[in-house]
């Protein structure tokens, strides 16, 4: 039986599910927000069940300090970020992505800025860590708020600073495929105390989750830390398909993170380095075996900057390379995904003209992309085999 290799996972241990069910049973959730703390080095933590929620409970907080109603963000990026802005009765305004650096292109920011805007979104995509210095330098001219999402970024770092502690506020996802997941779960990070004191405020009006959900989101998390595992990957694979997000979400749920999954996070930080200089090796590898290839492109990385990928960015110039390449890749037990089909302003209807698209960077990029799984459980070999197939399928 020839193994599956999952696209996501963060390898969750015995011993660390033991250590959320002493957490459950005798702390809070503050031990871990004093390492989120620590690693950070901001004065304010709070948790929630999701980056969405996190998100959304920091736009509720801006809304308490000003008046204006405009949110920036990347035309690609997830499209679940437009539900809390339009929830917090707030307007999403989309900017272009750079076909270089897969980011948010800061000269499209400067376009869309008027009197009314409240925020830029830089969001540090697949890890890979955004300019920020020209973020900030944009946000202080115009007086804006600059909320970081590093919900795919974390342990990426520009100048030994870890992404979502450059801006007003940020936010990480300890969702599944996270770069560290404890099966769902958001954590905001600030250093204002007026914005600390509304973001607080808010927690505390989370609904609290009852016995049997808090079972099961135990349960589900002793999954997970299974599923990811190749061998219980392949043979539970059909089940696995049916959990995946395959529909449009409309809506979300918010309430408050368990104090099990805050163990389960702390005992993943002990660990961390190991985690995440994994996924930092295996993109080097990538970057250095792909670098030459003619037919791809892949991302121009930040001088000084340390990225823990997510996933692996590899943008074809031929749609039908791409997909023949992914074919292939999944033929061979190893799954890669394409992500988001569409941008932002395809999925949801913001008021732009199609015809005319306002985003052609955006576009172009969510018909070419590819993304390869560098998660601990892949390994040189698995990942030699990916190149040799990119490289066969481009002719090289």
């Amino acid at each position: 039986m020839k193994l599956l290799t999952p696209s996501a996972g963060t390898p969750v241990s015995l011993s660390d599910i033991f250590q959320g069910f002493l957490s459950s049973l005798n702390q809070s959730t503050t031990t871990f927000e004093s390492v989120i703390k620590t690693y950070t080095n901001k004065k304010y933590c709070y948790f929630t069940n999701s980056g969405t929620t996190a998100f959304y409970i920091i736009l509720k907080a801006l809304k308490t300090i000003s008046t204006k109603t405009e949110v920036v963000l990347p035309a690609y990026t997830a499209p679940s970020l437009i539900l809390p802005i339009k929830k917090a009765g707030l307007k999403p305004v989309l900017c272009d992505i750079s076909l270089k650096t897969f980011n948010l292109d800061i000269h499209s920011v400067s376009k869309h800025i008027n009197e009314n805007t409240l925020c830029i979104v830089p969001v540090h995509m697949f890890g890979l860590p955004m300019n920020m210095e020209d973020v900030l330098q944009i946000a202080q001219q115009h007086s804006l708020f600059v909320v970081e999402d590093a919900a795919s970024s974390l342990g990426t770092t520009i100048d030994n600073r870890p992404t979502g502690a450059f801006g007003d506020v940020g936010f990480y996802s300890f969702n599944r495929g996270k770069n560290l997941s404890t099966l769902s779960g958001g954590c905001i990070v600030t250093d204002r105390e007026e914005m600390a004191s509304a973001i607080e405020t808010a927690c505390a009006s989370l609904p609290g989750l009852s016995l049997v959900s808090k079972l099961k989101i135990t349960m589900k998390l002793i999954a997970l830390a299974l599923a990811v595992r190749p061998f219980f990957y392949t043979i539970f694979n059909d089940l696995i398909s049916k959990l995946k997000y395959t529909t449009l979400h409309t809506d979300f749920e918010s309430f408050v993170y368990t104090k099990f999954q805050a163990g389960v996070g702390c005992a993943l930080f002990e660990q961390a380095s190991k985690i995440l200089n994994k996924r930092y090796d295996h993109g080097v590898f990538l970057l250095d075996m792909l670098a030459h290839m003619k037919g791809i492109k892949l991302p121009a990385l930040l001088p000084h900057a340390v990225p823990v990928f997510n996933q692996f960015p590899v943008l074809f110039d031929d749609e039908n390379v791409k997909e023949n390449c992914f074919e292939i890749i999944n033929r061979a037990s190893i799954e890669s995904t394409k992500l988001y089909p569409d941008p932002i302003h395809r999925v949801y209807n913001l008021g732009y003209d199609l015809d005319k698209d306002p985003f052609p960077n955006a576009t172009y990029f969510s018909r070419r992309l590819l993304l390869i799984p560098i998660h601990p459980m892949m390994n040189i070999e698995k990942l030699s085999t990916i190149v040799n197939i990119i490289k066969t399928r481009l002719g090289g």
